[in-house]
């Protein structure tokens, strides 16, 4: 008798674990193991020191590469150089064929939300180029309101940094850019190689070194 008794009950919990009651907690989905950046603090950009583009080997689902290689139109990767001793890792913008077409601006780009209309803010970020003061090199850095049209834009040199603030690693200077958000809420901010004088280039030589230059630091905040 007892072992039937033991077999019924036996049998009855199995029946209560095959089938779920109406109130009985449903499966929890796996978490993600990718790790997603994000905004603290005042500044809203995401990533803003570049070290988890740099962990990934250059890929982000906030920082987007505006550039292709293989069309002739400029390399965006990553590097292990950063402006700050705190963190690894900055964005290297650069040519990389004497056949690319120059008139291109390879660049990174984040679209930034949780804006607020017509308030002033200021972008800024640090700009690495140790091709000098005669670098055929530039950097526009500025920022596209959601229908794509620039709010505002900056189009810098090495030469024109000499006096600009520095990073830990001095070779970075910073580049800002003030704007008023206008009926914004959400913008697109970016930072673009541009090749000023492609007559300084020797297209026998190493083309990438001749035009590479690192991007990190990036900052967005209410001014």
């Amino acid at each position: 008798m007892k072992k039937m008794y033991l077999a019924l009950a036996i049998a009855g919990l199995l029946a209560g674990c095959a089938t779920q009651g109406n109130n009985a907690p449903s499966a929890t989905p796996a978490k993600a193991t990718a790790t997603t950046a994000m905004a603290t603090g005042d500044n809203l950009i995401v990533d803003p020191q570049i070290s988890e583009f740099r962990a990934n080997s250059g890929k982000s689902d906030v920082w987007v590469k505006d550039a292709n290689k293989s069309e002739g139109l400029g390399d965006v990767g990553s590097s292990k150089v950063s402006a700050f001793q705190s963190d690894e890792g900055s964005a290297r913008l650069r040519f990389v064929s004497a056949n690319d077409d120059f008139s291109a601006t390879p660049g990174l780009l984040q679209t930034v939300n949780g804006l607020s209309a017509n308030t002033d803010y200021v972008f800024s970020l640090y700009f690495e180029d140790r091709k000098g003061a005669m670098s055929p090199t530039e950097l526009i850095a500025g920022v596209e309101g959601i229908n794509g049209k620039v709010i505002e834009e900056k189009t810098v040199s090495a030469a024109d940094l000499s006096d600009a603030p520095h990073a830990d690693r001095k070779s970075f200077k910073q580049v800002t850019v003030a704007f008023n958000s206008g009926n914004n809420t959400s913008a697109t901010v970016f930072a673009k190689l541009k090749l000023a004088d492609k007559s300084a280039l020797n297209m026998d030589g190493n083309i990438g070194k001749q035009t590479e230059v690192r991007v990190d630091g990036f900052s967005l905040t209410a001014k």
